[in-house]
């Protein structure tokens, strides 16, 4: 019976699990964990657990005794050093390895490190025994310092800013959310959190930190804490040590195959070929869990493609940001103000006119309608929702 490895233990590799039991599929499974701590969801660390702590009924992925219920092999606390594809083995930093039919490779991100000097004096938030270190230090701090203007970098100060901490958020571009949302919306996001008390600096580049803040080209900034909020890079260094090709992550093809028979990547780490034709990687619950009920699939018999709709969430303090689609390609973008300010909608368009990704703040049930409309794969123009003032309802109906 094949066996079946999966390397790493966040959403993508738990869900991976999951849905091969779920789809009858009676392989043995293992699962490879390098933290110690049953597998865990990841959005309270940033969002809730590094200003409240971390409590010891932890928000689990699934159940404890689901693995022992279900026949998976969990092994945590344990590195993978290396992955030989022709041996079809993976070595263990402790010594000895194990062997595969099917290597799943699920490493997730990283944060990313900026070479700047004393960056060890501004921790990073990634795991649950990282939430626990920056708890117990900001649970002393009066003045944080984060950054980075990023979802991870806002979703941090808006945390601490809660928790009445005086928080200042450094950005090297010239607007937060630069790479991830549509100007007018990452300048509404701005002006709320600064409305909030959050002093947001723009433009700038961090030349030193150190215990008391952060030197920058346009001064220094005194801070009892500083954080790094740099955004986070895919795992890739088992990847490279398999000789797999490495592309912003590991490179798939639509049925997240490596260039190595047998072996597969999924989740953040993993670059894939969408239906579009173009190559994307998405660090998101949905993308995860998404990537890993198609795989599961395929190793259960059925050859099936990755084609789901992409949709992302950041709570920021009153901020509910939500998107769904893709709109790295979009020509134009119309705003359309909701009932309740800061309530807003900002329809996306590509070089066709048809709809390709709508973003809200604070607006659960327009951002529910789009994920609906867009994953149908209807098209929706640009002039049918013009004729019905952008009601994204109205225009379904016509």
């Amino acid at each position: 019976m094949s066996h079946i490895v999966i390397i790493g233990a966040g959403h993508a590799a738990i869900q991976c699990a999951a849905s091969l039991r779920d789809l009858g599929n009676t392989s043995p499974i293992t699962i490879i964990s390098a933290e110690s701590d049953l597998p865990y969801h990841r959005p309270p660390n940033s969002k809730k657990y590094i200003v409240e702590g971390v409590p010891e009924d932890f928000s689990l992925l699934r159940a404890a005794d689901f693995y022992e219920t279900e026949k998976i092999d969990l092994l945590l606390g344990e590195t993978v050093e290396s992955v030989d594809p022709a041996g079809r083995q993976v070595k263990f930093a402790s010594g000895g390895g194990l062997g595969f039919e099917k290597l799943v490779m699920a490493p997730g991100s990283e944060p990313r490190t900026l070479p700047i000097p004393g960056i060890e004096h501004a921790p990073s938030l990634y795991s649950l025994q990282d939430a626990r270190d920056i708890y117990s230090r900001l649970s002393g701090a009066d003045t944080v310092a984060v950054i980075g203007g990023g979802f991870i970098g806002l979703e941090i100060a808006a945390a601490a800013a809660v928790s009445g901490k005086a928080v200042t958020v450094i950005e090297a571009a010239p607007q937060i959310l630069g790479r991830s949302l549509t100007p007018n919306l990452a300048e509404r996001i701005r002006s709320i959190h600064e409305e909030a008390g959050i002093s947001i600096i723009d433009s700038v580049s961090v030349e030193k930190v150190t215990p008391d803040g952060v030197s920058t080209d346009g001064g220094f900034i005194g801070a009892d804490l500083v954080l790094c909020g740099a955004g986070s890079v895919p795992r890739t260094q088992l990847a490279e040590t398999a000789d797999l090709e490495i592309n912003n992550g590991i490179v798939v093809n639509q049925y997240l195959e490596t260039r190595a028979a047998n072996i597969y990547a999924i989740g953040d780490a993993a670059c894939f070929l969408s239906v579009s034709g173009a190559r994307r990687r998405y660090e998101s619950v949905q993308n995860a869990n998404d990537q890993a009920r198609a795989l599961a699939k395929t190793l259960s018999g059925e050859l099936t493609a990755y084609s789901a709709l992409p949709w992302f969430w950041s709570d920021q303090g009153t901020i509910k940001l939500q998107m769904a689609g893709d709109s790295g390609n979009a020509s134009e973008t119309v705003i359309v103000e909701g009932a309740q300010a800061p309530q807003v909608a900002a329809f996306c368009f590509d070089a066709q006119e048809h709809l390709c990704a709508l973003e809200t703040i604070n607006w659960p049930a327009y951002h529910a309608l789009s994920r609906k409309a867009l994953s149908d794969g209807r098209v929706i123009g640009r002039e049918a929702l013009a004729a019905a003032d952008f009601d994204l309802k109205a225009a379904l109906k016509r």
